[in-house]
């Protein structure tokens, strides 16, 4: 693959479009790829002028509308078509981009990609995976809220999806998939997930280890954890806040220790409240899709922005969406 061009949508998120260039261009020069801005022209030229980017390739493309948090989604990306995802999703679409990144209305983004791309083949329904905290480097989460109710064969899609994602970026050979659940027995869980632990578990090439419950997760047996979104947003969310939380808990002992141990705990601390933060991680890739996609948290800041970039950077460098496609082939599930 030659330079890699990745569309961003600059007017998605709470701080577009001031956030969204800078934490762009600082991850398009670390990741050695080329920028296709979607935005408000003058606005986002406004924004690069800040910034020196000679060294950089950066485009920009003129989308005058923009669609807002409290839009309805699949209203306002019909009724736009000039809004910033939604010209975004066409450069990609027409061959101008590679993938697509946006911090913008999470729903909104997921219509306009489907709307404009269509699923692979085999998927019912495109699924959300990010990294689980980054506690530990080789952890992931599908689904983490594309998608609150479910059928068991679109768990089963979860995770053949998860598992090449996990294989093609992050290089983890046949990596271990879980069923998030109340139980490790295959008699535990839901209607929807006792229904789907038998397709799991017969799925030739998936290494399906079973349930796995939530003081599991972080013992190194599972890689990829399936969970309807639902779940997933519910549990990704909580780790999320209860991390940093504990965090205050531990440093508010610091002023009792010695002056070295303190400054060596306090750097610990706040490294690994940077590893535990969504910005480490940037955005989640939207799996199930003909093109790359990548969302953001819609109050993403300059270093979200940045790690969204370098998320995406890899995952369209790896061919994520091929990988995807072939693992798929010939497994489509009926309705």
């Amino acid at each position: 693959m030659g330079l890699i061009r990745l569309a961003v949508d600059a007017m998605g998120g709470d701080f577009a479009p001031a956030e969204i260039v800078a934490g762009a261009l600082t991850g398009a020069r670390q990741a050695g790829l080329a920028l296709v801005l979607a935005g408000d022209e003058d606005a986002v030229r406004q924004e690069l002028a800040r910034y020196p980017t000679n060294d950089l390739a950066v485009e920009v493309v003129h989308a005058p509308d923009v669609i807002r948090m409290a839009d309805d989604p699949v209203e306002a990306v019909r009724a736009r078509p000039e809004a910033s995802i939604n010209v975004a999703c066409r450069l990609v679409q027409e061959g101008r981009a590679d993938g697509l990144l946006t911090m913008g209305h999470t729903g909104a983004s997921m219509v306009a990609a489907l709307f404009t791309f269509g699923r692979l083949p085999g998927v019912e329904r495109p699924a959300a995976l990010v990294p689980f905290l980054g506690l530990r480097p080789d952890l992931y989460l599908i689904d983490v809220g594309a998608n609150t109710e479910v059928r068991p064969q679109h768990l089963l899609q979860f995770a053949q999806m998860g598992a090449a994602y996990a294989e093609s970026v992050a290089g983890i050979p046949e990596p271990r998939v879980g069923l998030l659940s109340n139980g490790g027995e295959a008699n535990k869980g839901n209607r929807v997930g006792r229904e789907a632990y038998p397709m799991l578990e017969a799925e030739p090439g998936l290494n399906f280890i079973g349930n796995v419950e939530g003081h599991t997760l972080l013992n190194g047996e599972v890689n990829v954890v399936v969970a309807d979104g639902f779940a997933g947003n519910v549990l990704l969310k909580f780790a999320e806040g209860l991390v940093p939380q504990l965090l205050e808990e531990v440093a508010g002992v610091l002023a009792e220790l010695p002056v070295e141990a303190s400054g060596k705990l306090r750097a610990r601390l706040d490294e690994l409240r940077g590893r535990t933060n969504y910005a480490h991680y940037g955005a989640s890739s939207l799996l199930g899709l003909q093109k790359p996609v990548f969302i953001g948290h819609g109050r993403s800041q300059a270093l979200a922005v940045h790690n969204g970039v370098l998320t995406a950077g890899r995952a369209i460098s790896a061919d994520a969406v091929g990988l995807i496609r072939r693992s798929l082939a010939g497994h489509a599930q009926p309705g």
